[in-house]
């Protein structure tokens, strides 16, 4: 039986790092263990932390004496320990300072040490039934003599919720349930680390949330199903929630509620201020196709996503635009605008080169990611304007420097520009080409005026095809044919937004090649403005 045993350990006994130093390691049985090499040796820092009542040590009836004790109950006790009491079952160093260590054992006793384990002090909650399961005990981010503790007793058939705070490392208890239904048995609360004050609890059936210190709950499952909430954990503004029989869930940006309260919700339309966002790329292959199938589930939003309240259903649209400085990046004029809360996913990207309808071309003519930086998102509904900046960081899993990936944008902004450039020239040759047609048939056809347009021809056909393969109607016939100035862009710009990195000399090399052949064609299209264009015109009017 379990009063035979050295060290009580229960069936998932707690496991903790210490927020303060990864080189130490705690696990509880009765007892407090840490290890500062990994295992090899362990050191107990506290006596016996349960109440250790012989009705839950009675040893388990064997073959040879079948016959129960005077404690024995019904339910019949397996090998491994499942059963096993007097464990302590919740543990955890304060974040805030790490001689603070609070201990709550799975029959109803909390300790707490102030100088690192050396001594314990017994801080049991007065008004806490006995044999109640001590099942979470989270140490205040914010203050290193605040802590909150939930407990259960369902299994002795009370479902009700047990919740409680400190302000003083045990010395007083105050009870917190206002909000959460009788029958409704809590097992853990969390503090959000970013803000005081704010606490979310599971229970049995959902998950709540207390903007006043657990002064009053409200419901938070937003879609979660009904269902038992094991842990929670706020983890970069989400919170995950840890589930029996549902598996995991993620609520995601519950950053968001530390900017809710009474004044937003009056307003009749409130701009939020947007998270911080990790600039990161999907999967892209050589002509710029983007990758994410075989995903099985639904990930977040890939971008900035952009929430904002509006009280009712405005008159006229919501209006965003996000802007880098004064320059402005993107403006929508059609965003969500129903009732209720809204959000708008800014995908990070400028906008993308300017290309002409139907046009055939290797490559990407996609705007260039955001470089990690401050920006900034107008909001503009009923006449009143609202702004809030954010910030894109870079990708902590990169090597590269936030000033190298402002490279690499300001490379691929050249790029753009020049493509968009490149397609300008082939648009300018055509409305050419179709004036000198317009003016020939004007003119009946005369013979002169097609030989004029003709030799029109023969010096812009030339100059579209080095910008364009004006004769690709599909992909394929890029391969048959010599590819233009435009593939060559589109696919510089595919290559070099590949990866997060600057742009290599060889990409620099290309372009600067690409830029000389574009500018020798404008230059080439001036002079048959003013030779072949100015004689067609100059004949036109003759004839006319």
């Amino acid at each position: 039986g379990a009063a035979d045993m050295k060290y009580r350990f229960w069936w998932t006994y707690p496991v903790m790092t210490s927020p303060h130093d990864p080189d130490v390691l705690y696990v509880t049985s009765q007892f407090v263990h840490r290890t500062t090499d990994e295992g090899e040796s362990w050191e107990v820092v506290s006596g016996d932390l349960t109440r250790a009542d012989p009705r839950t040590l009675e040893r388990t009836p064997s073959y040879e004496h079948p016959e129960p004790g005077e404690y024995w109950g019904p339910i019949t006790r397996e090998a491994y320990g499942p059963e096993w009491y007097a464990t302590i079952f919740a543990f955890a160093e304060s974040p805030v300072d790490g001689n603070v260590m609070w201990a709550g054992s799975d029959d109803g006793w909390v300790h707490v040490s102030r100088d690192g384990g050396a001594r314990w002090t017994k801080v049991n909650i007065p008004d806490l039934p006995e044999f109640a399961l001590i099942s979470i005990i989270d140490p205040s981010h914010h203050d290193a003599g605040t802590a909150y503790v939930a407990a259960t007793r369902y299994k002795l058939d009370d479902r009700t919720p047990y919740l409680y705070k400190t302000r003083d490392y045990g010395a007083h208890w105050t009870r917190i349930t206002t909000g959460i239904s009788d029958g409704d048995f809590t097992r853990v609360i969390r503090e959000d680390p970013d803000r005081p004050g704010v606490l979310y609890a599971g229970t049995e059936r959902s998950v709540y949330v207390s903007f006043d210190d657990g002064g009053l709950w409200q419901p938070l499952n937003h879609g979660l199903p009904v269902v038992p909430v094991h842990d929670l954990q706020v983890k970069e503004g989400d919170l995950a929630i840890a589930t029996h029989g549902r598996s995991f869930w993620i609520l995601d940006n519950v950053a968001l509620l530390h900017q809710v309260d009474a004044g937003v919700m009056g307003e009749a339309a409130h701009l939020f201020r947007p998270r911080t966002t990790v600039r990161f790329r999907d999967g892209v292959d050589l002509v710029g196709a983007y990758s994410g199938g075989g995903a099985a589930g639904a990930n977040p939003p890939s971008g900035v996503v952009i929430p904002y309240y509006l009280k009712t259903k405005p008159s006229g649209p919501v209006t965003l635009r996000v802007l880098a400085g004064n320059e402005v990046i993107r403006t929508v004029s059609d965003a969500p605008a129903e009732a209720g809360a809204n959000t708008w996913v800014w995908n990070m990207r400028y906008p993308g080169a300017r290309v002409l309808p139907g046009a055939v071309f290797q490559g990407s003519a996609q705007g260039p990611l955001a470089a990690p930086g401050t920006y900034t998102v107008e909001m503009t509904v009923d006449g009143r304007t609202q702004r809030q900046d954010f910030e894109i960081v870079r990708d902590p899993r990169l090597s590269h420097t936030d000033a190298e990936l402002v490279a690499q944008h300001e490379f691929l902004i050249e790029v753009r520009d020049r493509l968009t450039q490149t397609m300008d020239l082939v648009k300018e040759i055509r409305d050419l080409r179709a004036r000198a047609e317009e003016m020939v048939q004007t003119a009946g056809g005369r013979q002169q005026l097609q030989d004029a347009l003709q030799a029109l021809n023969d010096q812009l056909y030339p100059l579209e095809e080095r910008l364009v393969q004006y004769r690709a109607r599909a992909g394929q016939d890029l391969i048959a044919q010599p590819t233009g100035i435009d593939s060559k862009l589109a696919r510089l710009m595919s290559f070099a937004s590949m990866g997060d990195a600057p742009p290599t000399e060889g990409s620099r090399e290309l372009f600067g090649r690409l830029v000389q052949g574009i500018e020798e064609r404008a230059a080439a299209l001036e002079e048959v403005k003013k030779k072949e264009f100015a004689e067609l015109e100059r004949l036109a009017r003759l004839i006319g």
